[in-house]
């Protein structure tokens, strides 16, 4: 299976060549500190994998969780980490929500 991660990688840097030249065409210009790459699988022996694609030859970091429309995606796609953090805000609303009842009505609580 390792033969295909070394694929992936190398169509992954020609397209990026691609993807440069559109903007150099264009006059664009890639912002290198907010890309990140990262591969999402569902077998955990290959977890540990880390691509090395190359953008003006240099390698893109490797991001293990992103997020994406306020979802925090990581590479197993188990939405275990959004779903932690998630309950931390969730139960901090909450502590705060109660204790604002109580200031409102202490008589009621």
């Amino acid at each position: 299976m390792l033969m295909v991660w070394k694929d992936v990688e190398g169509v992954l840097s020609k397209d990026m060549a691609t993807v440069g030249e559109y903007l150099h065409t264009c006059k664009l210009k890639l912002s290198t500190t907010k890309t990140v790459l990262t591969a999402f699988h569902l077998n955990n022996k290959e977890a540990k994998f880390e691509l090395k694609v190359k953008w003006n030859n240099e390698t893109q970091p490797l991001c293990s969780e992103l997020k994406y429309f306020a979802v925090k995606l990581d590479r197993s796609l188990t939405y275990c980490r959004h779903l932690k953090s998630l309950h931390k805000i969730l139960t901090s609303r909450e502590a705060k929500y109660i204790i604002d009842i109580k200031a409102r009505f202490p008589c009621c609580v």
